[in-house]
């Protein structure tokens, strides 16, 4: 596996590149899309590197984001999670604690989870139910399980972002609301991350040869970010609604083949 030399290969960079794009892309146009970021950046690292190299990418990101489509936000839809996600931060502290780096039980069941998530929403899109108000029990498994994975594998996309699309939340909503729930988690991630590294045995999370690979893939990001700001308004809204669930749907196989 792949610890980043003094010079980075073209083959890294191709990789790293692309992944950074894809990044940029979710944030500003597909939801859900940057999951496929991740199989991408653990063919560089692995173990809480790939969670550790993914990070820094997606703050970037959101930075942009919450700073374009934050005043979209729907903070009613956000509050209700808080609680729950922070509970969600605390099992998955707890999990890398205790099993350290990870492994593929963890892949399997965020991909059950997702897979279902998106087969209950693609059902009320197909039969053409109406939007649903949330209830405190499903706000908390969605905050829960998104707060978990998340932490675990920035992993949270297709959780919340179906979640956010069944509550009939527009594309312009869905990307203010969800920038705004990113960002925040993203940045509280680190300092938790940067402890667990001292603390417990698994390795860390950050390296300076990942920060300063991440610091390499900034343009990239920021190409994916202005290609997705031009290309969210020419999207309809069910082209727009389907792609989040296809896209989710691709990256829950994609974590089960992984």
């Amino acid at each position: 596996m792949f610890y980043f030399d003094v010079l980075f290969t073209t083959s890294h960079l191709f990789i790293g590149f692309a992944a950074a794009l894809i990044v940029g892309l979710s944030k500003t146009a597909i939801p859900g899309g940057g999951l496929l970021a991740t199989p991408l950046f653990a063919m560089l690292v692995s173990g809480r590197l790939i969670s550790g190299i993914t990070l820094p990418v997606l703050i970037v990101a959101d930075v942009f984001a919450v700073r374009w489509y934050g005043k979209h936000r729907r903070s009613e839809v956000l509050r209700p999670l808080v609680l729950p996600v922070v509970i969600g931060f605390g099992a998955g502290a707890l999990f890398f604690a205790v099993v350290g780096s990870g492994g593929r039980l963890l892949n399997a069941l965020i991909a059950v989870i997702v897979l279902l998530m998106v087969a209950l929403q693609s059902w009320r899109l197909i039969s053409a139910s109406e939007p649903v108000e949330s209830t405190p029990a499903v706000a908390a498994a969605v905050g829960t399980t998104g707060g978990f994975t998340t932490f675990v594998a920035n992993a949270a996309g297709p959780v919340i972002n179906t979640y956010f699309s069944g509550l009939g939340l527009s594309k312009m909503d869905l990307i203010g609301t969800s920038a705004m729930f990113y960002l925040t988690v993203n940045v509280a991630k680190v300092p938790v991350y940067v402890l667990l590294g001292w603390l417990t045995d698994g390795g860390s999370f950050f390296t300076f040869e990942s920060l300063r690979f991440n610091l390499v893939l900034v343009p990239a990001v920021l190409v994916g970010l202005f290609a997705g700001r031009w290309l969210l308004p020419r999207i309809p809204q069910r082209v727009f609604s389907i792609s989040v669930l296809v896209l989710a749907a691709v990256a829950a196989v994609r974590l089960l083949l992984s």
